[in-house]
């Protein structure tokens, strides 16, 4: 009996040692797991998906330095940058939760927001009008003053009202005294004579109207002169999701300013980044083109703490013309219609 009490004994105090081992082994385990930070699980990314105007291009290089460079995955987002097409409406792409920010015309943004959408304006690209009427040297129009009676291009889609403002600011009647023509998406029409004066981007078709004339053979009314600018390429999101995810939409204006600040100082490789990703035109005319943005994004006088920057003189005019021009029936108050506080704590992360 006392040999077998030893033998239970033994096997019990075996027992207990081994899980003192096993133990052991657990917290050691524990141990480097805490000491090796490359073990510790990493936080998901939170994800974005922007809703873009028109097919990657350098108008919006900016969210696509960004992306490529790795700006907002510093930031910890996940950014998708949907591309846009003439089928396809960034504010109800917004709207129906497909994206969360989208780009747009304000102009445009303005409507939806009569109609009763809940956006807000959060960060405004393009300073100034890149828009264009364009007329033959020979033709003898020179500004707006001189359209009475004329064939107009224009594309339409809520990118006629600032043509219309140059028009009411002559005293002209919008539908009597201009013939408007439906313009197509290339320049034949001019080049051809069947208009007398078409829409040209500064940025994209009168940079291609010079592969085929000189500078000195383009009569360029700009609406900036002119005084009839409205806003353009902005960013835009829902009230409600903004306010619910404030850090989240901060984090993603700092990034997409650092992508619009590298833009401007890197308009080549800028390009090539693009044009890598969309090849919709030439590298070389890629490279025009972001050079020529670049002078909306950040204005002559201005600097790169500017960008996105929601200046309420220009965004007050853009409602004014707005209204007086038909586009909206009410003007819209402007602090409804903007909020700069994203932008401004942004900016801050910056500096």
């Amino acid at each position: 009996m006392n040999k077998l009490k030893k033998l239970a004994e033994l096997l019990l105090a075996l027992s207990l040692f081994t899980g003192v081992l096993a133990g052991c082994g657990s917290n050691s385990a524990n141990l480097n797991s805490n000491e090796n930070p490359n073990q510790i699980a990493q936080k998901e990314p939170d994800k974005i998906t922007v809703q873009s105007l028109w097919l990657p291009q350098g108008q919006f290089a900016g969210l696509y330095v960004a992306k490529e460079l790795g700006f907002y995955e510093d930031e910890g987002i996940d950014v998708t940058i949907l591309p846009g097409g003439t089928d396809i409406s960034s504010e109800e792409q917004v709207e129906n939760d497909v994206a969360q920010v989208g780009v747009a015309f304000y102009s445009s943004v303005l409507t939806y927001q009569e109609g009763g959408y809940d956006f807000i304006n959060v960060f405004q690209t393009f300073k100034e009008s890149p828009q264009y009427l364009v007329a033959k040297a020979g033709s003898g129009i020179t500004s707006g003053k001189d359209l009475k009676g004329k064939k107009v291009g224009s594309w339409f889609g809520g990118r006629q009202y600032e043509f219309y403002a140059l028009a009411q600011k002559y005293g002209y009647d919008i539908q009597k005294d201009i013939n408007w023509v439906q313009q197509d998406y290339t320049m034949d029409q001019f080049i051809s004579g069947e208009i007398d004066v078409a829409s040209a981007m500064s940025y994209n078709e009168y940079l291609l109207l010079l592969e085929n004339f000189k500078e000195e053979e383009i009569n360029v009314i700009d609406m900036n002169k002119e005084g009839v600018a409205m806003l353009e390429d902005c960013l835009f999101v829902k009230r409600s999701w903004a306010e619910k995810n404030r850090d989240l939409l901060v984090r993603f204006l700092r990034a997409t300013i650092k992508g619009w600040k590298y833009t401007a100082e890197n308009p080549e490789k800028a390009a090539e980044i693009v044009h890598e990703i969309g090849q919709t035109s030439s590298l070389q005319h890629q490279i025009n083109m972001i050079k020529k943005v670049i002078e909306f994004v950040i204005p002559k006088g201005s600097d790169s703490d500017k960008i996105g920057y929601l200046d309420r003189e220009k965004i007050q005019q853009t409602i004014d013309l707005g209204f007086n021009t038909g586009l909206i029936k009410n003007k819209i108050d402007i602090d409804k219609s903007i909020d700069s506080s994203y932008w401004e704590e942004a900016i801050r992360g910056i500096k």
